[in-house]
């Protein structure tokens, strides 16, 4: 079993260690354009109109494909039992359960007057969450599709200009990834909280205290509570995720699982 020493930058004495070692615990080779997981350590593994689920252990479990809905623009498997998925070209949500069973028909964004949507999230209590590039606002959806949450434009509001790609909720706040201003945080009824600055991101993770996200070769940790954050270097890998300790490393050819080697 290969192993890979990581070189760890630790900023105000963060929790990791300058010389933690980790195995690859097993590798999924597959071709894919993009990738999330799930927080039971699940990976989904998307390839045009087509996605691919994964267990903790690297077993394939399911595959999932709605060809006449176009390719697969992103998924949200922040809850694994209602995967959203979202088809962008086709102004279209789908929801699958975590057997990648279709739960209804795909939501059509043109019936809400949303299809000006460039990206959405899962809520809390089965709600949606939108940014309109159309009026510039970002919008919160109870689950009977009821606006309940409606900034007004954000681009007069903070005097600049929203092009977001990627948003997820975490515990009460919804981060908006702005990529020339950094990530844009709100509460959950639509109140802008703060700019975290970090910019020229694809996506991210938000556990606990802890923002994750992956720049060419380094996977960084950031604490909101202390304002510290510690930089794994990488030799490998385009994208990475944590998931319950363990590294997902994701190549376009494959996701190595690395951890701990105790």
């Amino acid at each position: 079993m290969k192993t890979l020493q990581l070189f760890i930058i630790c900023i105000l004495a963060m929790s990791l260690t300058s010389d933690e070692e980790l195995v690859i615990l097993f590798s999924i080779p597959s071709k894919s354009d993009f990738f999330t997981t799930d927080n039971f350590g699940n990976s989904y593994l998307i390839k045009g109109d087509e996605m691919k689920k994964y267990s903790a252990t690297g077993e394939l479990l399911k595959v999932y494909s709605a060809k006449s809905l176009g390719k697969i623009t992103t998924i949200d498997a922040s809850n694994p039992l209602r995967v959203l998925v979202f088809y962008k070209e086709f102004s279209s949500i789908v929801f699958l359960d975590d057997l990648l069973s279709q739960n209804g028909d795909p939501l059509n964004l043109m019936d809400l007057s949303l299809e000006q949507s460039d990206v959405v999230c899962s809520s809390f209590n089965n709600g949606l969450w939108f940014f309109d590039r159309q009026n510039a606002n970002l919008i919160r959806m109870d689950e009977n599709l009821q606006t309940v949450v409606n900034t007004g434009n954000l681009n007069q509001l903070l005097n600049l200009k929203m092009k977001p790609n990627f948003m997820m909720e975490y515990d009460g706040f919804v981060y908006v990834n702005n990529p020339e201003q950094g990530i844009m945080v709100f509460d959950i009824y639509g109140t802008f909280s703060k700019t975290i600055p970090i910019k020229n991101l694809k996506s991210f993770q938000v556990k606990e205290d802890k923002l994750f996200y992956f720049l060419p070769g380094e996977f960084h940790v950031y604490r909101f509570k202390f304002l510290t954050e510690a930089v794994l270097k990488f030799k490998s890998g385009t994208d990475i995720r944590l998931e319950r300790d363990k590294y997902y490393i994701y190549n376009a050819d494959s996701v190595a699982v690395m951890g701990n080697s105790n």
